[in-house]
């Protein structure tokens, strides 16, 4: 783990490095979806966690403030037995994370 103190510029390689973990995370927790693995809530609760905190340097803040209760929602829907509007949400929060990094490049 890489600290960043409040107020400096991270660089672009570590935030790059940070967004693709949560991408990573949510590509778990979509595949134990579609497999009705047994650790799904355990890789829903992962891809929720990654989001917890500030991005380093804080550039990301709003993108992960979009993210957070999106992820939420499809972790709710799911202990509620609904997969659909659960899947609906991740598939949501992973494509937003992706045209994020597509259309943002980091310095």
């Amino acid at each position: 783990m890489v600290f960043v103190r409040t107020g400096e510029k991270a660089n672009g390689r570590l935030r790059a490095a940070h967004l693709l973990r949560i991408h990573s995370y949510m590509d778990i927790a979509v595949l134990s979806m579609w497999t009705n693995s047994p650790r799904v809530d355990i890789m829903l609760g992962m891809a929720e966690a990654s989001l917890r905190g500030e991005g380093p340097g804080g550039a990301d803040e709003t993108l992960l403030e979009t993210l957070r209760p999106i992820v939420g929602e499809a972790r709710a829907y799911l202990a509620d037995g609904e997969f659909l509007p659960a899947m609906s949400r991740m598939r949501v929060a992973h494509d937003t994370l992706a045209l994020y990094l597509i259309q943002h490049p980091v310095d």
